[in-house]
Order: C-alpha cells, then structure tokens, then sequence
C-alpha cells in the first residue's frame, strides 16, 4: 500500500517538475577587488556608520588606497585637521564576493602606513598600501546669491549649474552677495566688481574649489518659473537659520516681544530699546531702528508688519496711559508716524496683527488682553481704507469657544470688518477660526501639549492662492514646553481641525511644517530652555511673502530664547 502511494505521488510531483525552467548560477559579482573604503571616526570603543565617514580615493594601478581627510573638520571652519586626532578610527572595507584581506583591518591609526594582502575570487593574491592624507575640498558650488541693493535671491540649480533671478530689468552695475562652497572663491567676485545682467545676455562666473583645481562655470541668467498649481511646493520648508536673542544683541531678559519682516529683513523689537535688524536670509545682524520718542518700555510695546513689509508699533494700555496708539512705518529708514489714536479703559496691546496694507487698504485686530477668572473672547477691528483708518475700532464677542481665554492674537483674512479671522488664547489653547459675519466659530485647531503654555500668538498670509497660518505656544512656567510653532494650511474651515501633540506625527493634516520639539516633544527653542523663563510667555510669529510672489518666509521668536527663519516656495519643480 506504501508502495502504492508513493508512486502515486511521482505521477503528480513529475509532470510538475517537469514544466519548471532549470534555475540559473548566478556568479559571484566581481570587479576589481577592493572597490571602497569609508572611515568613520571611533570613541570609547564605538564608531559611528553615518555621513561623517571618510572617503577613499584608490590607485589600481599601483595598489594604493588613500584616505581622504578633510583639511578642515568641520568642513566650513579654519581650523586645519590635525591627523593625530584620529588615532582610532574604524574601517569599512567594500570588497568583491569571497575576496578578503589579511590582515583583516578593523580599526587603524591615520598617522600610520599599512600593508595588506588582498586574495581575490580566483585565489590570486596582491599587496596594497593604505595611508591617510589632507585633502581640500573639491566642491564648487554657489549655495546662495543676491543682488545687494534689490533684495532679490537667485533661485540655485546644482545640477544646472545656474542661479536664476526673478527679475526682469536689466542690471546695470550692481554688486552681489553670495554663500559658496567652504573655502571656495569666485571669479569675477560680485561682492568687489560691480557687473550687468539682463533677461537676454547672462552672466557667467568661475567658482574655484579649496583644492585650486577643481572649478565650475556658472550662469546667472533672469528668468520667470512656473508656479506650483497652488500654494506651498510640498517638501519646500527650509530652516534657514536660528539664533539666540542674545547672541544677536538682545540682552535684556523678558522684554522682546514681536518681529516684523521686509523682503530683506527682520526687525526684533525689544521694550524701551531700538529694535535690532537682521538679514532676512541669514540673521546676521546689519543694524538698529531709531524709533526717536516712540521708543519706551510701554510705548513701543508690541512691533509687527503689514503685507508689504510695512512696519507697525504700538503701545501697551493702561500701561502707557489710557490712550491706545499705533504708528506705522513704510521702511527701515522712515520716522514713526502716529496712525490711530484710541482713548479705552481695555487692556489691548500684546499683539496686535495686520492683514493687507497699512498705506492702502488693510485690517488690524487686536484682542482683549486682561487677566480674569473667566476669560474674555473680545477683540477689536481697526480698517484701513485707501491709507486712512478708523480710529474707533468694531468690536465683537465670539461665541462657541471651548471656554473663555486671555491673552491671546486674532488676524482677519480680509480687509472688513465681515472678514473671516482666525484667534488664539490661554488657557484654552485653542486655535480657532471665526465666521466674520456671525463672530461663532467654524472649526478649530487645539494645542493640548502638557497645558502648561499659552498659545499667544499667530499670523495669516496669503501665499500663490491658499492662506496659510501660523500659530506658536510657549510656557508661563519653569515646567512645560519650551516653545512650539506651526505653520498650518487653511483651505476650509472642515480640514482645519484636529490637535498640535507632544509627539510631531500626531498633528493634524493642516500643518505643514512643525518646529522641532526635541525628544519628547519638550521643546529646544523657548526661554526656559535656553536664557530664561518669561513669565508672560511672550513670543511672536510672522508670515511674509515676498513681492515677487515665489517664497514665504515663516518667522518664530521666544522671549529669552530663539527667533529662526523657515523658507518656503511655490515654484513647479
């Protein structure tokens, strides 16, 4: 009966077999024995496989392999490698299939010269030589470009090897600021030499690589992009840079409380003192305001800007009296003019947000601000028509917040006083956006955390047809968040919704860009973790688009702690 089954069996199994295509040897893959070697840095016995490892360049012909150190780590510094700081690195070898070394190196000194035999595929051996030299760096890129006196960034292509400029005049003996690869330089340099440009005849410039060999011509040409089919190129965010207050000049403690930005740059205000003024794209500090008498603790209490770049003060009441003020500025250069004068008894001034232009049409929105056991969700609309605003604000009360709150921002997404807006406060937290005819709120965004901070402040912008929003939370205490910020899509009251976390990748879909809480979402940029807590939680944030219409530029800023520049861009890839 066995005898049976098994045959059986066959029957099945062997016509089976016998349709199947026999299974080809693949050989082992071979090339030329040794075809890498990386260097990776070593400490107590640990290395580490990322991208600080160490290159190799490889001789065939005379079988020497040589490691590459960068003559200067870190690359971008002056301070030249001393090859006596690697004494123990770790070597990874990439070698064809069944060859090996003997000895087989694991971690070598880079001061030292070694020997090794190689033994191939076919068993046929050879002696290498492995050493370390300095080596220059050979990239030649331009990482950055701009015309100084215009403010205009040129748009970089690596691959291409141009640098465009969204600019359509001719350029007639203009100088340029530019960012290269570590220790490169470039000729003719544009920074010393004044040169032309235009739309039909560009610009070509050599840029040399630290090794004085390696060079690469590139062209700056004028040109118009196409745009991405509507606002944000996803995957465009780019942090810019981040500072802290104090290393930028600010050494008073819990008195900076608002940003304004231009096209070219971002003014800090700091209470009773000219406010710093940094470079846009890099937060090098290139001066001060004089803000003449408008200048004083409670005066200039609060400074944003307009949507044109145009800047905005105000002071803080009843601190500065019972009379609530704002000035306005149309550049960096220009004297304070005093805009709308409001005689109150509210508490208004610790925010106060513009949309539009403050010398053309525009709205500014301010919400009550005094601190009471039930909150208040009051605030009050100025309107600007053809430069001239009213001087007696609209006022109204929201209804279906989570419960009442204080402390907070509000910015309309329109010039009237019907104008949808959106407002934020402590200590609900919430992120709301408001029907502008009937003051109710149509959905809302929650910043949960550990409710030991205060979301105070935000700011809305319209970039290549989307609005977007930005909102930041901050702690009142020496426990909680040390600053959080948030820029979020707000297409449609119904996708604005959901909850900002401790944990990033629980945020709700609207946001489209989060700064970086550190582990455990705690937070790296705030006052408490850096110069010192700010009682009041004070911070600002500040969305400006540029007038060329192809980048937006996200702004954050903690009281003792940190203000940064994220860049985004619309342009279709």
């Amino acid at each position: 009966m066995k005898k049976i089954l098994f045959w059986m069996l066959m029957a099945v199994v062997l016509p089976m077999t016998a349709c199947q295509e026999p299974e080809d040897l693949v050989p082992a893959a071979a090339n030329k024995g040794i075809n890498n070697l990386t260097v990776y840095p070593t400490w107590e016995g640990y290395h580490t496989a990322d991208n600080s490892g160490f290159s190799s360049k490889i001789d065939y012909e005379n079988h020497t392999i040589t490691i590459q150190v960068p003559y200067n780590i870190p690359v971008e510094s002056d301070v030249v490698t001393n090859l006596e700081d690697y004494k123990k690195v770790w070597v990874l070898f990439n070698l064809d299939d069944n060859a090996y070394l003997t000895p087989n190196l694991v971690t070598i000194d880079l001061t030292q010269t070694y020997t090794v035999t190689l033994t191939d595929q076919k068993k046929e051996q050879s002696t290498w030589t492995i050493k370390a030299e300095l080596a220059k760096s050979s990239a030649c890129d331009i990482e950055a470009f701009s015309i100084r006196d215009l403010g205009i960034s040129a748009l970089i292509d690596k691959n291409g090897g141009t640098a465009s400029l969204i600019y359509f005049n001719e350029l007639q003996n203009v100088f340029a600021d530019y960012t290269l690869s570590p220790h490169a330089r470039i000729i003719p340099d544009p920074s010393k030499t004044a040169f032309w440009c235009s739309p039909s005849e560009p610009m070509k410039f050599t840029v040399i690589a630290q090794d004085g060999v390696t060079k690469r011509e590139w062209i700056l040409q004028q040109t118009e992009p196409e745009k991405y089919e509507a606002g944000l190129r996803p995957g465009s965010a780019k942090v810019l840079w981040m500072e802290k207050l104090s290393k930028l000049g600010v050494t008073t403690l819990d008195m900076t409380t608002g940003v304004a930005a231009t096209d070219e740059h971002l003014i800090i205000n700091t209470r009773g003192e000219d406010p710093i003024v940094v470079d846009a794209k890099s937060g090098a500090v290139v001066g001060t305001i004089n803000l003449g008498s408008v200048k004083g603790a409670t005066s200039n209490y609060y400074m944003t800007s307009d949507h044109k770049g145009h800047i905005v003060i105000n002071n803080s009441v009843p601190d500065d009296g019972g009379v609530f003020r704002v000035w306005r500025m149309r550049d960096l250069n220009s004297t304070p003019e005093l805009f709308i004068e409001f005689p109150t008894g509210d508490v208004i001034g610790k925010h106060l947000s513009v949309w539009g232009d403050v010398y053309g049409d525009a709205s500014l929105q301010a919400v009550y601000c005094g601190w009471t056991s039930t909150g208040t969700t009051s605030n009050f609309t100025w309107t600007v028509k053809d430069g001239v605003a009213t001087q007696a604000p609209h006022w109204c009360q929201i209804s279906g917040m989570t419960k009442g709150w204080t402390n907070g921002d509000a910015i309309r997404i329109g010039t009237e006083t019907t104008s949808d807006f959106f407002v934020c406060g402590y200590s609900a937290n919430e992120l709301g956006w408001v029907d502008g005819t009937t003051n109710a709120v149509r959905s809302s965004v929650f910043g949960v955390l550990t409710n030991n901070e205060g979301m105070l402040a935000i700011d809305a912008v319209e970039f290549n047809g989307v609005n977007y929003v930005m909102a930041s939370m901050e702690t009142f205490f020496t426990w909680g968040v040390a600053g959080g910020a948030w820029v979020m899509e707000a297409k449609y009251p119904q996708t604005f919704s959901g909850s900002l976390e401790l944990d990033a990748s629980l945020d709700p879909d609207c946001v489209v860009w989060a700064l970086d809480r550190g582990d455990g979402g705690y937070g790296l940029y705030g006052g408490r973790a850096n110069d010192g807590t700010n009682g009041s939680a004070t911070q600002d944030v500040k969305l400006h688009v540029t007038s060329d219409g192809y980048f937006m530029y996200a702004y954050f800023m903690f009281c003792n702690g940190y203000v940064g520049c994220v860049q985004f861009d619309c342009i279709a890839e």
